[in-house]
């Protein structure tokens, strides 16, 4: 199977030109700045990627050509809802790569977003409508693993005495995946006769708070006398601590941990009666290294 990827300088785009190839797929990827994607990628890419540009729609956009793709795959690259120009170059990012697809004879496309981006999931689906597209949303829960963007946090934030966390957050129950089972999920559906023109979710095999996440990310990294969680009241001084003592981005912090609190624990229940899968479990079978 061919498969056309879009959103790759996400940390989900990156995993997928990662954990998608082989097993009879063959992974073609467009970006607009080649360069810069092959510096951020830490492991070997084993997919044929394109310089592309979905927003200018150069000589590149227009001349690009591959036969025989049968699904197209969108990585939501937006990391906060409430910046309407952030959403609309979004939408315009999928508009084109639908354009894109269509252009060379796939009219299957799947968005990969998060349970919280339910903000502005109905913009999504009405341009699926409107451009005539066989679509599925499939919106997944919080992601670890190696690659991940908690991964990530976690990492810099164990370098210190303390994790500062905001209590609301501390407090979210989700059901957190795996990061290569999003994509061993989405090699096992089929999606020609699946899911079609439907939103899926997608979450792991039991339901954790955030804190009970990072306190679990601190049993395994032997960390356990030196770092401890301290939850803050305050959304802000929260921010500023982080950014602060651990050197943390704020943009990192807010747009994707806080941006994570408009979602709600993942439903599995429409794909667990259609799809023999089962995620595997986060305590066991995740190994964590600082």
């Amino acid at each position: 199977m061919n498969l056309l990827l879009c959103g790759l300088n996400s940390y989900l785009g990156r995993a997928g030109l990662t954990y998608l190839p082989g097993e009879g797929y063959h992974v073609h990827g467009v970006v607009r700045d080649l360069d810069l994607l092959k510096r951020k990628m830490e492991t070997p890419v084993d997919a044929t990627l394109h310089s592309v540009d979905l927003i200018k729609k150069e000589r590149s956009f227009y001349s690009f050509s591959v036969e025989g793709i049968e699904l197209s795959i969108y990585f939501a690259q937006i990391p906060n809802q409430r910046d309407e120009l952030g959403v609309q170059y979004e939408l315009l990012s999928l508009r084109n790569f639908v354009f894109l697809s269509q252009r060379n004879g796939c009219n299957r496309i799947i968005y990969v977003g998060r349970t919280s981006d339910k903000n502005y999931l109905k913009a999504v689906e009405s341009l699926f409508v409107e451009l005539g597209v066989v679509y599925t949303i499939l919106l997944k829960d919080l992601a670890v693993g190696l690659g991940s963007s908690f991964d990530l946090f976690m990492k810099e934030a164990l370098k210190n005495r303390y994790v500062y966390l905001y209590s609301r957050l501390g407090n979210m129950k989700f059901r957190p995946i795996i990061l290569s089972d999003v994509f061993s999920f989405i090699k096992k559906v089929n999606w020609k006769e699946r899911f079609i023109n439907q939103c899926l979710e997608f979450g792991g095999e039991r339901v954790m708070t955030i804190n009970d996440l990072i306190q679990w990310y601190i049993n395994k990294s032997g960390e356990i006398s030196r770092s401890k969680v301290f939850l803050i009241p305050s959304k802000r001084i929260s921010i500023w601590l982080n950014k602060l003592l651990y050197g943390i981005d704020s943009e990192v912090y807010e747009d994707y941990l806080l941006g994570i609190m408009g979602g709600s624990v993942s439903d599995n229940s429409l794909w667990q009666q259609q799809v023999d899968f089962k995620p595997l479990p986060i305590k066991e079978s995740f190994s964590f290294t600082l």
